[in-house]
């Protein structure tokens, strides 16, 4: 084994047959592929100060989760010659999913986050929203502790929702 260091979801080695992979345990191998395929790294912040790498390869692409600093580090001393590409947390950051669906109560929040993935290649595919109720029991607990003057201001609302799912180009 040339390197071999812990993951989420297992061991990342590379082999000495020249092979990218991460291996759970009892000797699953969850993911594996040439090291001549591998064509440049994506790391995302992740948990305890560690990434989340995804790995561009000529098949597709893969992951590993909770890399540390240091690790990621060793790791890219085995492929001096490829590019790494920082994202950010958000999901229209992660190069790894190609699908995500969002429900959003804030207005302002979802065309900020529509127009921030759109960058990304994200394009809202289908929505549908869920208009809001008056909420019986908080007007009744409102009126009931004011003497009923809260019924002056208006029933209790809940927000509107709206989902949104979102496919990449």
């Amino acid at each position: 084994m040339r390197f071999d260091v812990s993951t989420r979801q297992g061991k990342l080695q590379i082999t000495d047959q020249n092979t990218l992979r991460v291996q759970a345990l009892f000797n699953k191998t969850v993911w594996e592929v040439l090291c001549v395929n591998v064509t440049g790294f994506t790391t995302q912040p992740g948990q305890l100060g560690s990434f989340n790498l995804t790995v561009h390869t000529t098949q597709g692409l893969y992951q590993a989760e909770l890399v540390t600093k240091q690790n990621f580090a060793k790791l890219q001393g085995w492929f001096p010659h490829l590019q790494t590409m920082t994202a950010g947390s958000a999901w229209y950051h992660n190069p790894a999913i190609s699908t995500h669906i969002e429900t959003y109560t804030d207005q302002k929040k979802m065309q900020r986050e529509v127009e921030e993935a759109g960058k990304f290649g994200w394009i809202p595919q289908t929505s549908s929203g869920v208009g809001s109720h008056i909420n019986v029991g908080r007007t009744a607990t409102a009126a009931a502790l004011t003497g009923g003057a809260s019924l002056l201001l208006g029933a209790s609302r809940s927000k509107k929702e709206i989902t949104i799912t979102f496919i990449r180009r």
